[in-house]
């Protein structure tokens, strides 16, 4: 099957080229089937353990648990039946506008978004509300109210170990963006909602990071859906981990976008949203490996050449250290010295908390089954081994083999201990293109609607009966 993509295209051809659909002839390949089918079975059986609070979320050994809060009753399943519901009278929907209207099926699909999501983990008892409000929960709205953004940033380093636990261990984004949301309203039921579509921001930038790199439609809105159902992303809503992936996947945007056109703005642009990321959260950084797996790529087949590639990064590096300069000279703020203290505290805590590593090297993938979902699992699994048996020189086969690579090493490294279900939102949500091309391989819509079911089954069964969040 061929890959078509802005990677394979030349120098010389015109900037915005024709996508080239993922070519599927007749049946549903048969690996994609058994894959599908195993996942979604295996998403069943989780679910009927989670019925029996059989379900393991954490580790005991580990000193970390998420707690079971209630009993099963076939009630928590009304909104898996409304989300599929919705699901596929937007598919056919989507495809009564067909490929010519793409823009008009996406504005669909976005303003769908929120209600979607609000719709499939209704039965959440905790409301969106309560968990803004709740120092316990989420402790970066208070300071939103105590402090201005101004006072805030000036003074960071003098009130930060006078805030709540999360505050105080995050880097000042956060709050931040609750300054920034706050400017629109200040309730918090309405606050949980805007952070939502924040949140849905990072689907529609994996839907342009497809775009640019895979150059297909059709795997690119499968994208967009999976990321609005990514199970860690549900739990955790309007917890900010959610928002997490928003600055690294508008980086890689950004960076796909040089790549295509070799202009200046895109690597500025890039140079300032690396701060970002830093700025709201460090820990997705680690995804410099899919950004260096897309440039060796470029390299190769010759779309990115040593001097294209020394003028990246040289202007995302001049940009960057713009903006931390400015920052620095206007505000005070130290990006670097907050930035050290808040890895010790996170070394420090995991070792205060008693949270050994042999435990977590092995637990940790476990919870980010949890996170990404059962069923999506198995199909990357899929593409990792498409990957390798047809080789990892295609666009597809780079952005799976490097997420894998960016798991591995964040699994090894032994950060992430206790608590990690929300840790793995960003990873999980970028792993949802090889999920989205793995369904598409097939000319019909079936795959995918299996496998968006699966990931609603799961938050469905799991939401409502274990507290990953309560205020």
């Amino acid at each position: 099957m061929h890959d078509g993509s802005l990677l394979t295209a030349e120098r010389t051809r015109p900037a915005a080229p024709a996508p080239t659909p993922v070519p599927a002839a007749g049946r549903t390949p048969r690996p994609v089937a058994i894959a599908v089918l195993a996942g979604a079975g295996l998403t069943v059986v989780a679910a009927v353990l989670a019925a029996l609070r059989l379900l393991p979320a954490g580790s005991r050994a580990g000193a970390w648990r998420y707690r079971y809060v209630h009993t099963f009753s076939w009630e928590m399943l009304l909104p898996f039946a409304g989300g599929v519901a919705a699901v596929l009278a937007l598919l056919w929907l989507t495809h009564r506008l067909g490929a010519r209207r793409e823009r008009l099926a996406l504005g669909m699909w976005l303003a769908a978004a929120v209600p979607l999501q609000l719709v499939v983990r209704a039965a959440d008892e905790a409301s969106l509300g309560a968990i803004v409000g709740s120092d316990r929960a989420n402790s970066f709205y208070t300071p939103s109210l105590r402090f201005t953004a101004y006072e805030y940033l000036t003074r960071f380093e003098e009130i930060v170990h006078a805030l709540p636990q999360h505050a105080r261990s995050n880097m000042p984004g956060k709050t931040l963006l609750y300054h920034l949301l706050g400017t629109v309203t200040t309730n918090p039921a309405a606050l949980g909602i805007a952070v939502t579509a924040v949140s849905s921001l990072g689907a529609l930038l994996v839907y342009l990071v497809v775009r640019e790199v895979l150059g297909d439609r059709r795997v690119a809105l499968y994208a967009l859906i999976l990321c609005l159902l990514v199970p860690g992303r549900l739990y955790f809503l309007p917890i900010l981990n959610a928002v997490s992936p928003v600055p690294i996947l508008l980086s890689l945007w950004l960076f796909t976008r040089y790549l295509r056109h070799a202009h200046w703005g895109w690597a500025v642009g890039l140079g300032a949203s690396l701060y970002l990321v830093f700025f709201f959260e460090p820990l997705p950084l680690v995804m410099g490996l899919t950004f260096a797996a897309l440039a060796a790529l470029a390299l190769h087949r010759r779309r990115l050449d040593g001097l294209g590639l020394l003028k990246l990064v040289s202007l995302t590096l001049a940009a960057f250290a713009g903006a931390y300069l400015g920052l620095k000279l206007v505000f005070g703020y130290d990006l670097f010295v907050n930035l050290a203290e808040v890895l010790a505290d996170a070394t420090d805590f995991n070792e205060r908390a008693h949270r050994p590593y042999d435990v977590w090297v092995v637990r940790n993938l476990g919870d980010f089954a949890l996170c990404a979902g059962i069923a999506a699992i198995v199909l990357i699994g899929y593409a990792a081994w498409d990957a390798v048996r047809r080789g990892a020189a295609r666009p597809i086969a780079a952005l799976t083999l490097s997420g894998l690579a960016v798991l591995a090493f964040l699994d090894l490294v032994g950060i992430n201990r206790g608590e990690t279900t929300r840790l793995w939102i960003f990873l999980a949500v970028f792993l949802m293109i090889p999920v989205a091309w793995a369904c598409a391989r097939s000319p019909r819509v079936w795959p995918f609607a299996v496998v968006a079911a699966a990931l609603m089954l799961q938050v469905a069964t799991t939401t409502p009966m274990i507290a990953f969040i309560r205020p």
